[in-house]
């Protein structure tokens, strides 16, 4: 049976098997959280669709970075109502913390949207 479209972007899988990992290493791993395989290991399509293909999912990331910020705000404000510095100081604790999640799936949804690369059943096990 093959993965959903949503568990699998949420698992960073191949966007045409949903069954290959997109990143080598865990978004734990501080020093190669940003490694990405060229090819899915499990049905060989190639990851980046054209060389510089990533660029634009920056503005995915920059998407997540505003969506938390907005929420922390929010959350601050109806929870605490604390100084600006505060607002400041926690915003960027947290975006620092999720870094690692925020740059694994800005490139994620990214060559889900707009990568090209469809699901095929023909890679169901």
């Amino acid at each position: 049976m093959p993965e959903s479209y949503s568990k699998a972007l949420l698992q960073g899988k191949c966007p045409q098997c949903r069954k290959g990992n997109m990143f080598t290493y865990s978004p734990a791993n501080l020093s190669r959280f940003m490694v990405m395989n060229e090819t899915c290991p499990h049905c060989g399509v190639r990851l980046e669709p054209e060389p510089g293909f990533y660029q634009g999912a920056m503005y995915v990331g920059y998407g997540i970075t505003v969506a938390c910020i907005a929420v922390i705000g929010v959350l601050l404000y109806l929870l605490w109502d604390p100084s600006e510095w505060t607002y400041v100081g926690i915003s960027i604790a947290v975006m620092l913390l999720i870094a690692p999640l925020n740059y694994r799936y800005s490139r994620i949804i990214y060559l889900y949207l707009f990568g090209g690369i469809k699901y095929d059943s023909r890679y169901r096990d």
